[in-house]
């Protein structure tokens, strides 16, 4: 009897190994295929503003983005100027290249559309939350 359920175990764990495995690969050709289609976008960033976009039809798209350009090869208050137009946000400047700002209704077509309008941005990264604020958060 104890040998029978040895082997039980066995291929109930080899079956869960199995299917982590395969989830495992999965959620990596994911990353793989999101950071070719969005090099310059943070993963977590992008994978979080997929969810909330796909779980909650009611979502505001709301984003604290931080907007990263070339050292010194960007006039950072024309960039600033630029976002206040397209998006009714104030940003601010951290570390002399990076814009930050909340933003409201930055859906995954709309951060392509930046990126496609910008081609002067090297890197987006910040965070998505699932209630509009006009706090900042991490």
């Amino acid at each position: 009897m104890t040998e029978k359920n040895t082997e039980d175990t066995h291929i109930n764990t080899s079956s869960s190994s199995s299917s982590s495995a395969k989830l495992k690969s999965s959620y990596q050709n994911l990353l793989q295929e999101a950071a070719s289609l969005f090099p310059k976008v943070d993963q977590k960033l992008l994978l979080d503003i997929v969810q909330f976009e796909t779980n909650y039809d009611d979502w505001e798209g709301s984003v604290l983005l931080k907007v990263v350009y070339p050292a010194e090869k960007v006039d950072l208050d024309y960039k600033k100027e630029w976002i206040y137009n397209r998006y009714q946000r104030m940003s601010s400047i951290e570390e002399n290249r990076t814009l930050r700002f909340k933003a409201i209704r930055m859906y995954l077509e709309e951060l392509e559309k930046l990126l496609k309008d910008d081609s002067d941005i090297e890197y987006i990264t910040g965070s998505a939350t699932m209630t509009p604020s006009d706090a900042y958060s991490a």
